[in-house]
């Protein structure tokens, strides 16, 4: 261990060297910014949990609501069935990430049915787990 004491600088000095972290710190942000909107959030409502909100939730939280009620179960999945299927002409249909996402979670539900673990129907309002975090 070394008996040296560290080297004092003086207050001005030690301004200077905040002011540059600080600086720095906001250019690293500003660019970090540009290519990362994961922390953008949607007027009207906050994450309940403190994570940001996915794409679904983002976009379209009367579908992430849903998806909430009903997971895991087969009404969960004959309800992504329905969504993902566009049985009328004049519908725009989802932006491809949600569709990745839609698709994504339609995977990890019919998953948790095949594993044989007791899942809830949609009147069964027992424990679950929500959806995974997209």
């Amino acid at each position: 261990m070394s008996k040296e004491l560290p080297q004092i600088i003086s207050d001005e000095e030690f301004s200077r060297l905040l002011q540059e972290r600080e600086k720095a710190q906001r250019a690293l942000r500003t660019e970090h910014d540009r290519w990362d909107n994961a922390g953008v959030i949607s007027r009207g409502h906050q994450p309940s949990d403190g994570l940001p909100e996915s794409t679904i939730e983002q976009n379209f939280p009367r579908i992430a609501q849903k998806l909430l009620v009903l997971w895991p179960s087969e009404a969960c999945a004959m309800y992504l069935t329905s969504i993902l299927v566009n049985t009328r002409e004049a519908r725009q249909g989802f932006p491809p990430r949600v569709v990745e996402d839609l698709l994504m979670l339609h995977a990890i539900n019919d998953m948790h049915l095949r594993s044989g673990k007791p899942v809830r129907n949609a009147t069964n309002t027992g424990t679950a787990k929500r959806p995974p975090r997209i």
